[in-house]
């Protein structure tokens, strides 16, 4: 795939839509792309995420102790990594040969200084998703943990 088509694909997935062209070509420039074989581990749960991976191609399972999830062509793995540090909170192992692009946090945060209008666009809309996540933490506990 060429640049460009990786920027178009790209575009079409938060957080990545809130930033300019220019800045998600200067994003996938500065990026690695990581090649995996069918059932290739990507990552471990628990151990540090200072990147994200965007699926390129194939497709990728998440897996922790109570959950499983694939993803596909288009899909961004570890957004938190972008913006803060944290640990994994699954495994991701590769379903079929797959194509992910590796987007350190430290790489996206100097994009983002670059773009200081899209950074604010996309500060704000993690802002709003915490205060969404808080109100539904807080409707849990009023409802005394009934869940």
């Amino acid at each position: 795939m060429s640049l460009e088509a990786n920027v178009r694909m790209m575009a079409r997935t938060h957080p990545f839509d809130l930033l300019p062209h220019e800045a998600l070509q200067l994003l996938v420039f500065s990026c690695a792309k990581k090649v995996l074989k069918a059932g290739e581990t990507l990552f471990v749960e628990s151990e540090p995420a200072d990147a994200a991976y965007f699926v390129l191609s194939g497709a990728i399972n998440l897996m922790s102790h109570d959950s499983r999830r694939r993803v596909e062509a288009g899909a961004l793995i570890g957004e938190t990594a972008l913006l803060t540090d944290l640990l994994r909170r699954s495994t991701a192992r590769a379903v079929d040969d797959t194509v992910t692009l590796r987007i350190p946090g430290d790489v996206f945060r100097r994009v983002l200084s670059e773009f200081p209008q899209s950074a604010a666009r996309i500060h704000a809309a993690a802002s709003a998703r915490a205060r969404d996540l808080v109100e539904q933490l807080e409707a849990v506990r009023a409802r005394g943990f009934d869940v």
